[in-house]
Parts: C-alpha cells; structure tokens; sequence
C-alpha cells in the first residue's frame, strides 16, 4: 500500500512539474492576438484642433474619429508638439497624423488619406511694419522670420533660400516673439489666425498680412505612416470616402 501511496505522489509531481513548465512558456502571438490601435497624433491648432478639459476637440479631430469609428478600429489620440507628432508618424507604424500640410516634399513619406480644410498662408507682421513696395518673397529674405520647427512653413520658406528663420515648438511662441520685436513676420493660416488670438487670449488687432504665399495655400489633410500595413490603409481609405459621401461631412 505504501508503494502504490509512494507512486501516485510521484505521478501527480510529474503532472504539476508539466503544468508549471508550460506556464513558463511564452505565449505565441497567435495565442492571444492582440487588437491593433492606431496611434493617432497631432498638434494644438485652435480652431482646427484644440485640447479642452483634457479632451482634444475641433472639426478635424471629429472627421478622424468618425472615420475610424466607421473604419471599426480603435485608436488613441495625443496631441505633441508638432516636431514630435511629426516624427512619429515618419518612423512608426499604425500612425495616423492631422491636419498635415501635403506638399511635393512629403507625398512619398506618407500615405495620403483625405482632406479636412482648405487653407490660405499669409506672412503676418506688426502693422506698424515698413516694407518696401513692391513687396516681394525675395524682398523678405533679410527679415527675421518665426516658423514652427518641421511644419510645411519651415519647409517651404527654406526651399525658397530663407535663412534667417528662427524656429519655435508652438504658434503662441511666433505672436510672443513678433510683439517683442524679435521677429518681423511669420506664416499662418490668416483664415483662422483671429480665431486663434481669441483662444489663446492675445490681442492680435495690430497683426496684420503683408505677403499671400500663394505656393503654400493648400489643404490640410490627414495620412498614416508608410509602415502601416496596406490592410488598414485600405480600411480608413473606404471609411473616409463613406464619411465625406454624407451630407453631415
């Protein structure tokens, strides 16, 4: 009896010692297969996408969410600063970013996606700013110009041969920087530029334009990184043309 005792513990050790060992086995990815999230990223741009109580609002964070929403993925949006939201999106994958300018110089490095707002640039200044008349994008080049780090701004006013740019992180820094006198002009959207003082509670009634860049006015759009995979492309793809087909959009 004993013996018979003796044999069924050993039995039931080597069953527990299979147990623990198959527990200490990692798991294959297809065992429990993760959901995909896309990581969504973009900056603060009031009125077009603006944070509130820790919520991230404006019509073009709205057409995102209900595109992918429709698309059935699920997501998670953080707003940077737009030198950070933009590298992201160049070297992840499953990365979504708005509202990007779409320019010669960025068509290969992302996937285009659909628009969500027209825009005109402007280089704005002091009102109190003399210019030589006429004034010309060459006549501009000796003026101390703010930009946004990596923004289609930056980018295009360098291609132009500017040199004298001084760059910032954020739109708020440009106002800051032209009323102390440390810049003479810098580009934005003037569409929504009063819009954007009234947010921010600055008085920008003595900001006025003084050059169209014409080559600039475009539209805003959102588009996914290169490394995302040609499935969910697709998937926000037919869920964008779905969503802009209603008359909501």
């Amino acid at each position: 009896m004993l013996r018979n005792f003796l044999s069924c513990i050993f039995l039931l050790f080597i069953q527990l010692s299979a147990i623990f060992v198959f527990a200490q086995e990692p798991l294959s990815q297809s065992t429990f297969d993760n959901p995909l999230i896309i990581k969504v990223v973009t900056e603060d741009s009031y009125p077009i996408q603006y944070i509130e109580q820790g919520i991230i609002l404006g019509p073009a964070t709205d057409l995102v969410k209900a595109v992918l929403e429709e698309a059935k993925l699920e997501y998670s949006i953080e707003m940077l600063p737009w030198a950070r939201a933009y590298k992201i999106a160049l070297t992840q994958p499953n990365t979504l970013i708005y509202s990007l300018a779409r320019t010669d110089q960025r068509e290969k490095q992302f996937q285009w996606i659909g628009s969500v707002l027209r825009l005109n640039f402007y280089l704005v200044g002091m009102e109190s700013l003399t210019l030589p008349s006429p004034v010309t994008l060459e006549s501009l080049k000796k003026l101390k110009i703010g930009v946004i780090r990596d923004s289609a701004t930056e980018q295009y006013l360098i291609s132009q041969g500017f040199k004298n740019l001084y760059s910032v992180s954020k739109p708020s820094q440009s106002i800051n920087m032209l009323k102390l006198g440390r810049i003479d002009l810098f580009p934005t959207n003037y569409s929504s530029f009063q819009l954007s003082c009234l947010h921010l509670k600055v008085d920008c009634q003595q900001i006025k334009p003084f050059y169209h860049l014409e080559e600039l006015s475009t539209s805003l759009y959102f588009a996914l990184s290169n490394q995302t995979d040609n499935e969910v492309v697709n998937k926000i793809t037919s869920a964008y043309q779905r969503i802009t087909q209603r008359s909501d959009y």
